[in-house]
């Protein structure tokens, strides 16, 4: 009984449905992001989806789960650090750096986000993983170089690098810092202060820009926005929030291998990209290597009641 119960864990329940969700809509994005950037700057299209985001997500919390809990004293800090990771730094540098190149390239370097998160918690001794677990990783990262690697991206300056590998480490710093959070207020709560926080923080480099670059507002334009606002932001941010708290960030982190594939099956269904033979060897790849390389679930303490 316990071997069943141990096997099941490691199946596919809902948490991992609901990260899943969150990676497909993300790896749609990537597109969505890079066809308004064509009307707009990066930072100002950012700081308006999630500025759009965090009040529906605001919105959203206060139906579902009543009157958005305050945080207070080391709470407050530790929000504000989420906040600064997963959504300034991380979105400064992956719009800036979508910008300058294109998705293929930004796919490739946020295939470290796995192995960033997972030797962290080796380190710290938090976790400890089977052999299985770190070949599944290494594969899924095989996977990723033959997707990303088939497109024969170009850089237009190196530049691009140390910007880019911010979203990464960026990324890995947000996941590892939810946990603390998750055992106290519930996930829309603090989806929504996370994300207003964050928007608070990008508005003013969207403000500067926006002086020097005025946004083309057209119906298209609209339209994508309300994508990677609405989807992109509110709701994954609700569905990635739960499936961390399911799951443990060492679970959800693998699943961001499936992103770069994802990406390149929305460009070709949106914008006509071809897809390439070696891409689609790259995808089943990196499927198999989720498949090995996701740790036993990590549950975190369920939300208090107040």
């Amino acid at each position: 009984m316990v071997t069943r119960a141990q096997r099941a864990a490691r199946g596919f329940g809902w948490g991992d449905v609901l990260v899943v969700a969150a990676t497909i809509i993300w790896g749609v994005n990537v597109v969505v992001v890079k066809l308004a950037l064509t009307d707009s700057g990066p930072f100002t299209y950012s700081a308006i989806r999630f500025v759009l985001g965090g009040l529906a997500l605001c919105g959203l919390a206060r139906w579902l789960e009543g009157p958005l809990a305050r945080p207070r004293g080391t709470d407050a800090w530790l929000i504000a650090a989420t906040a600064a990771a997963g959504v300034l730094v991380n979105q400064a540098s992956f719009a800036g750096a979508l910008a300058l190149t294109n998705a293929d390239n930004i796919a490739m370097i946020s295939g470290a986000t796995p192995l960033l998160v997972v030797g962290w918690l080796v380190w710290r001794n938090r976790e400890h993983f089977e052999a299985k677990v770190w070949a599944g990783l290494g594969l899924g990262l095989v996977g990723v170089v033959l997707v990303v690697g088939a497109a024969g991206g170009t850089w237009s300056s190196w530049l691009v690098v140390p910007l880019a590998l911010a979203m990464p480490l960026s990324w890995a710093v947000y996941l590892l810092l939810l946990p603390r959070l998750l055992g106290r207020y519930r996930p829309l709560t603090l989806a929504g202060w996370v994300t207003v926080v964050g928007a608070v923080m990008l508005v003013p480099f969207g403000a500067v820009e926006a002086l020097n670059r005025h946004p083309r507002i057209t119906g298209p334009w609209l339209g994508l926005l309300a994508y990677s606002a609405l989807a992109a932001v509110a709701l994954t941010s609700w569905l990635y929030l739960s499936g961390v708290r399911g799951l443990g960030p060492a679970r959800t982190t693998v699943y961001s291998y499936l992103q770069p594939f994802l990406t390149v099956v929305a460009a070709g269904l949106l914008i006509g990209e071809p897809i390439l033979p070696l891409q689609l060897l790259g995808g089943v790849i990196m499927l198999v290597g989720v498949a090995m390389g996701r740790p036993r679930p990590h549950p975190e303490p369920a939300p208090l009641a107040n």
